[in-house]
């Protein structure tokens, strides 16, 4: 994923163009969290529909967890579609919302511009993480964000740049890109997932270069962020039951002496492809392994507390 860096009035631009839509499991949830005041921060339009950001009207599918109660804290996943997708494409395909919902977990499918992310939406993150706090009851200790391919790169950019709001983060189908890693400079440790298929052909496991552009491999990936996480120690390879003949195998790789408690995981798909675990897809080639499914994304970051 190239990061995009876009003017002002081509971002304003291209804001103008977006429609703007609200899904909720019980949109009567929002509007009594709200109260009388069912708007947006910077004007009309029903809690949901769209966040201003930067000067854009950028939008956002949102759902709310049947279990969600005014006033009690609920955590909050924010789920980062690839490239080009969108925040409802992401969602169908991935089959996150379920096992979320399950959870208890607020759940937020922002969209990228024109279909993909750039360097401006870390304001967006910051942005979209208040706005749902001062109209839902969202435990701030309890935010999370969560990726696939290009959504798993700029996932990992927020762990760089937001890990003071943020309590873990989940990248699927991705590893560090060159320029992230150099500049990645969290606040404090971070817990992250890993979910990599060893056949992605998009972010392959040994890395890729494309022009000036580099994909790090796994490994590489897995040792910067042991790197930024204080992490010590040697991981064994832990085969998980092999349940389904789909083609794929699982095992996982985990660090846990790290400063803070801040894990390093990963979750390695043998004969996996670009693919979200358990997955409804479509998705470009690759196997989809059913080993594991969202299930296990929601139990990593059920594990962690900013404070």
């Amino acid at each position: 994923m190239r990061l995009r860096r876009m003017t002002a009035d081509r971002l304003e631009g291209i804001a103008r163009r977006q429609r703007t839509r609200v899904s909720l499991f019980s949109l009567a949830i929002v509007l009594a969290a709200c109260g009388d005041d069912a708007t947006g921060p910077d004007g009309d339009g029903v809690l949901g529909e769209w966040v201003r950001s930067a000067g854009v009207q950028r939008t956002y599918e949102l759902r709310v967890p049947p279990s969600y109660v005014e006033g009690r804290p609920t955590p909050l996943l924010l789920a980062f579609h690839g490239n080009p997708d969108t925040g409802a494409g992401f969602e169908a395909r991935s089959g996150l919302t379920p096992a979320a919902a399950e959870a208890g977990f607020i759940t937020a499918y922002p969209d990228g511009i024109e279909g993909t992310w750039g360097t401006e939406d870390v304001l967006l993150v910051h942005d979209l993480i208040r706005h749902l706090a001062d109209h839902l009851s969202v435990d701030r200790d309890r935010v999370y964000a969560a990726g696939f391919s290009a959504g798993g790169t700029i996932t990992q950019l927020f762990a760089c740049s937001l890990a003071d709001e943020l309590a873990a983060a989940v990248s699927v189908g991705a590893t560090l890109e060159s320029d992230i890693a150099d500049g990645c400079r969290p606040a404090r440790e971070i817990p992250i997932l890993f979910v990599h298929g060893t056949d992605d052909q998009v972010f392959p496991w040994e890395g890729r270069s494309i022009g000036s552009l580099e994909r790090l491999s796994v490994e590489a990936t897995l040792d910067r962020w042991k790197q930024l996480n204080r992490c010590f120690g040697e991981a064994d390879a832990i085969w998980l039951p092999d349940l389904v003949d789909d083609g794929t195998r699982a095992w996982t790789e985990q660090w846990t002496d790290c400063q803070r408690d801040a894990e390093v995981m990963l979750y390695g798909l043998e004969g996996g492809g670009h693919t979200w675990p358990s997955g409804p897809g479509p998705f470009p080639p690759g196997l989809v392994t059913q080993e594991i499914s969202s299930a296990e994304i929601i139990e990593f970051l059920e594990r962690h507390t900013l404070r």
